[in-house]
């Protein structure tokens, strides 16, 4: 007995998609689309895991050197975009749009204003609500956490 022979596959051709219902021909949209944003091509952006080990080590070294020594190298290393942390485990804080590495105001910015300041009076207000939540948002999208949203910023590596 023979194997039926079956007819090669072709190639499905696609039209044009038809248009949605709620989108007649001709009909203005009150708003238009906004465009797809490509996310940056570049170094991999840091795990959570990463994340959360770049802090405990910041914390132990500010602990170490009494704030004082971790203060001051945080003044030199905010112009290259990273904590001592980031410094010492190949971490970078970057803008969300360029991926450029931000410089010291935007450190500065970021770290002592958006995450001290304002990060201080938010957990006030909200009796640590604010803390957890950006906790959580460290295991979402990009890895970003509200402070990051706030200040514009992702933390990929070198």
């Amino acid at each position: 007995m023979s194997e039926p022979q079956y007819a090669p596959r072709q190639q499905q051709t696609y039209g044009p998609l038809p248009v949605p219902y709620h989108q007649a021909a001709g009909a203005v949209q009150p708003y238009q689309q906004a465009p797809l944003v490509a996310h940056v091509a570049g170094p991999p952006l840091v795990s959570a895991g990463g994340r959360i080990g770049a802090v405990l080590l910041d914390v132990l070294l500010a602990t170490v050197t009494l704030w004082i020594g971790w203060a001051i190298w945080c003044l030199v290393t905010w112009s290259d975009g990273q904590t001592p942390a980031k410094k010492l485990l190949g971490h970078v804080v970057a803008d969300a749009n360029t991926g450029r590495p931000l410089d010291w105001g935007q450190m500065a910015l970021r770290e002592f204003c958006v995450k001290g300041l304002l990060g201080w009076l938010l957990n006030v207000i909200t009796f640590s609500v604010y803390f957890w939540v950006d906790c959580c948002t460290l295991f979402g999208d990009r890895q970003r956490t509200l402070h990051d949203r706030m200040a514009n910023s992702i933390v990929r590596h070198v």
